[in-house]
């Protein structure tokens, strides 16, 4: 009986350090263009500031993906890249995405979190190495970023986020 106690307890305890994925994205309410609030850090986006994706939704409901931000400061240089991204499960569900860079670099990054309205948005990996707290304009309302904060809380390390500079008028060059 102890043992069977203790098992059930760490079963407990390694669920409870797990996201769930939600069950549904709108493919179509979840394209258009976000902001980038917070994220992990990445060797890809190591100098980047005013970060934003943009999802543009194509032909069997799949995105071409571009990502834009500047180097080191707002208006400097611009960097962008691009990639496509599609839901894994079905076409009209873009809650699991395997996004693809380059033709040959692909992962899987899943949706967390989503503003019933699709204003706001926790987008990671399985492992939240990869993470983006995004928005759909430069600088995100405190209640919502709270909200999503206290999703994570229990589940990684706060001081790891790097939060992004964003241009208030969110423009780029």
């Amino acid at each position: 009986m102890k043992k069977l106690l203790i098992l059930l307890t760490l079963a407990q305890l390694l669920n409870a350090s797990q996201l769930e994925v939600l069950p549904f994205v709108d493919v179509k309410k979840f394209s258009g263009l976000w902001y980038e609030v917070a994220r992990t850090y990445n060797s890809f986006q190591d100098k980047c500031v005013a970060s934003s994706v943009e999802y543009a939704l194509g032909e069997e409901s799949e995105y071409k993906v571009y990502n834009r931000c500047f180097d080191t400061q707002i208006g400097g240089k611009l960097i962008e890249y691009s990639g496509t991204a599609k839901g894994v499960d079905e076409k009209t569900n873009v809650a699991k995405l395997d996004m693809t860079y380059f033709w040959i670099f692909t992962k899987r990054y899943e949706i967390y979190y989503l503003q019933e309205d699709y204003s706001a948005a926790l987008v990671a990996d399985k492992e939240l190495e990869q993470l983006w707290i995004m928005s759909r304009t430069p600088k995100i309302e405190e209640q919502k970023l709270q909200k999503i904060l206290a999703l994570l809380e229990n589940k990684m390390d706060l001081s790891r986020l790097i939060y992004t500079p964003q241009d208030d008028k969110g423009t780029y060059k």
